[in-house]
């Protein structure tokens, strides 16, 4: 036996003629990673198309509509069951199609809604979705009403997905009965009430399938939980309280990153103020898309704007500013009534802006569902002084029956006279709106009324300085509702109309107007 050397220690894998399976750079968990983005983005991919099929009109007519037609012909059946229109073999052959096409988009885009969230919020624990920044989505606030949201859709799809099964099957059942004896009328009539009931269901949760698709799955689903007595900016903090928690972050982020396209000397708030009001004027059609531009030039470095607003591929660009500024409209319509009544007293020089020392503006919705309501009040210092001040909130009524709010408001001195909407020499609408909201005080105050309260209803705000003597008092009426009513569908309709416009194409501009 020939002596080979030393006995060598072996190392799977080392001098091996085998291949190794595991490169020195292979690391399990970025493979995991890499995998559970793929999945999430197939499944957004997969929701966003699906659902956007599921709630289109026409498919939400067959969904309500199918239903009805099949009972009618159910009957036709136990009436005429002798009849070639009315064997239930042609009905099956007929209904088939047209319950997979009206109810599978929208069952599938459910299910695919439910795997992206799970997904999303593993990536987010796993600092997958921003480098570095880890957030565990399921604990924050208002994400378990989210997930109850798509619960829910699930389940209606789940109950409308049942009661077409036993409609068909009872079809097939009476496909093979003698027609017209007792057990075919009443597999008949049986599946005349399912088909009913599928109807009826369809038409009852048509709000819901609505909701299928959005390309900001959380936002229509999200119910504010939580909001600030105090906006230090109007449109800025109110956007950012009917945000979702996925994507309130990202308009943090968002904004840290504004002063970056501000050129120099400009305010950062008057900045996201001034951007989102212009954005809010244009979609309203007050301002032409060239006059935005231009005015957007006037404090946006020219070489930012395109990165900044025209970006498709951006969390937030024009159209989806633009969608969640109507969103919160959607939600708090009342507060652009102050926003609207401000302008106009600025462009016509009202004796609330030139002449008194203070200006006072309150707003309340005109019905307040389930006894609960927001009041906005607007409140100005247009002396040369600062001063401290406080506000009473008295509800006859409610819950508390008073509350009192005392702040310090900065002077803020109005124009002289009427100004215009935009002009290049002096200062303008649009530049006095900022400055005035920014040294402004607008308070976002819930009142609640006790539960034997309803109708009609009075609200008094008074504003008084440190001596106690009242500067101002208003009274406001509202309509106080046991229930929801309309005014939830109503709330739907508006934002679906904002989900339409973030959703929308961006404006195109020449490159040299983007820079120049």
């Amino acid at each position: 036996m020939s002596e080979d050397g030393p006995m060598k220690k072996v190392i799977p894998g080392k001098e091996s003629s085998l291949p190794n399976p595991y490169s020195k750079h292979f690391d399990r968990s970025e493979d995991s990673i890499s995998l559970s983005k793929s999945e999430y983005e197939s499944s957004e991919q997969n929701r966003v198309k699906f659902g956007k099929f599921a709630c289109h009109p026409a498919l939400l007519i067959t969904r309500r509509v199918v239903g009805l037609l099949m009972a009618i012909t159910a009957l036709a059946g136990v009436v005429a069951p002798f009849h070639p229109l009315a064997r239930p073999t042609l009905m099956i052959l007929l209904w088939i199609p047209l319950l997979i096409v009206s109810i599978a988009p929208a069952f599938y885009a459910g299910e695919k809604a439910m795997t992206a969230f799970v997904l999303r919020s593993s990536l987010w624990k796993q600092e997958a979705i921003i480098e570095g920044l880890r957030r565990d989505m399921t604990a924050e606030p208002g994400m378990d009403r989210i997930k109850a949201g798509i619960n829910d859709i699930r389940f209606h799809n789940a109950v409308a997905t049942i009661l077409a099964f036993i409609s068909i099957f009872l079809l097939i059942v009476a496909a093979g009965l003698e027609p017209n004896g007792l057990a075919y009328n009443l597999v008949l009539l049986t599946t005349l009430t399912s088909s009913l009931a599928l109807s009826f269901h369809a038409i009852f949760t048509t709000d819901s399938m609505k909701k299928l698709g959005d390309e900001l799955p959380y936002l229509v689903i999200h119910s504010p939980t939580h909001h600030p007595t105090k906006l230090d900016t109007i449109l800025g903090d109110l956007v950012f309280a009917h945000l979702d928690p996925d994507h309130s972050l990202l308009w943090n982020i968002w904004e840290s990153k504004l002063p970056e396209s501000l050129l120099p000397g400009v305010d950062n708030k008057q900045a996201r103020e001034r951007l989102l009001y212009l954005l809010h004027l244009n979609n309203r059609g007050d301002l032409t898309d060239e006059e935005t531009m231009s005015e957007l030039k006037e404090f946006i470095k020219p070489m930012a704007l395109e990165g900044l607003l025209l970006d498709e591929d951006a969390p937030f660009n024009w159209v989806k500013l633009q969608r969640l500024v109507q969103h919160a409209r959607a939600w708090q319509i009342e507060v652009f009534d102050l926003l609207d009544r401000l302008q106009n007293d600025l462009l016509s020089g009202s004796h609330s802006i030139t002449k008194n020392p203070w200006r006072m503006d309150i707003a309340l919705a005109d019905y307040c569902s389930s006894r609960n309501g927001h009041l906005f009040i607007a409140l100005n210092n247009q002396t040369k002084e600062d001063r401290h001040l406080k506000v009473e909130v008295i509800v006859p009524g409610g819950i508390p029956k008073s509350q009192v709010h005392r702040f310090e408001l900065l002077s803020c001195p109005g124009p002289s006279g009427p100004v215009s909407i935009t002009d290049p020499l002096v200062e303008d609408a649009l530049d006095w709106m900022p400055k005035y909201l920014e040294k402004g005080i607008v308070l976002w105050i819930g009142v609640a009324w006790n539960e034997n309260v309803k109708g009609r209803r009075n609200v008094q705000v008074i504003l008084r300085d440190d001596e106690e003597n009242i500067l101002d008092s208003r009274i406001i009426r509202t309509e106080v509702l046991a229930g929801e009513s309309t005014l939830t569908k109503q709330r739907l309709k508006r934002m679906l109309k904002a989900r339409a416009r973030g959703e929308s194409e961006l404006p195109i501009f020449e490159k040299s107007a983007t820079v120049s």
